[in-house]
């Protein structure tokens, strides 16, 4: 029994809706994917789906005995049963099929994405979500959804307040967001623009502020304790922001 060639025809078949679903969440901010027992058994129950209904239309015949011989992988009756000529044939219909039914998936998931991002589907249906829940949280979407808002918020840019730990001790640093990096649904850092700091103290509050010389920030996640976001809109909500009254002119 042929199980690496049994396993190439399977994921084959298999590609449609996976294809369908790469394009459809393909860029920056992505989705985290489903596991991979979920995944294969979402793929199976799709392509399953797909075939059927693909097949069903398909007027010519099907040989399926010549797929049964090779996903069994039992192929010491293969030239009796099929000559060269004939396979070669059934091949290329094969690869035809394929490539027909993998790039009408790949069209019809990026039309989805476009119609989600369109008419905001994705920030409405978590079926339609295109991007991570740091995307969305960033975004303003959060207060959207806790305000039963259309709509999100709007504003210029977002001034975040991270408690930190540190070697020193537990600091709050406070900028601009200017960037993020995830993994999936996890943040992994994120970069601050014009950012000050301030000592953390459990009983007196925070001291301080003092402005940090440099253009970025990098503040990894896992240093993280919390996190407080300001959406702002210029120049109105200025005076509101923490410290955005200190220039950035090195500690």
């Amino acid at each position: 029994m042929n199980i690496a060639l049994s396993a190439v025809i399977i994921f084959i078949l298999l590609m449609p809706p996976i294809a369908f679903y790469l394009s459809f969440t393909f860029g920056r901010f992505a989705k985290g994917g489903p596991g991979l027992l979920e995944g294969l058994m979402l793929s199976a129950i799709f392509s399953t789906v797909l075939h059927g209904i693909v097949l069903y239309f398909i007027k010519a015949e099907t040989r399926f005995d010549i797929l049964a011989l090779l996903l069994g992988g039992d192929l010491k009756t293969f030239n009796i049963t099929v000559t060269n000529g004939t396979f070669k044939n059934l091949f290329l219909a094969f690869v035809k099929y394929n490539s027909i039914l993998i790039s009408t998936s790949i069209i019809a998931g990026l039309c989805f994405r476009w119609l989600s991002e369109r008419f905001g589907w994705h920030a409405q249906s978590e079926l339609f979500r295109l991007y991570n829940r740091w995307w969305y949280l960033f975004q303003g979407h959060k207060i959207q959804w806790f305000a039963n808002q259309s709509t999100p918020p709007d504003f210029d840019i977002v001034f975040v307040d991270v408690l930190v730990n540190t070697n020193a001790g537990t600091v709050i640093y406070s900028g601009y967001l200017v960037d993020f990096v995830c993994s999936g649904e996890t943040l992994d850092r994120i970069y601050l623009s014009e950012t000050i700091k301030r000592e953390f103290k459990q009983n007196s509050g925070s001291g301080e502020a003092r402005a940090i010389d440099g253009e970025t920030m990098v503040i990894p996640y896992s240093n993280i304790i919390n996190m407080n976001l300001h959406f702002v809109s210029f120049p109105e909500d200025m005076e509101s922001v923490p410290g955005a009254e200190i220039s950035v002119s090195g500690e």
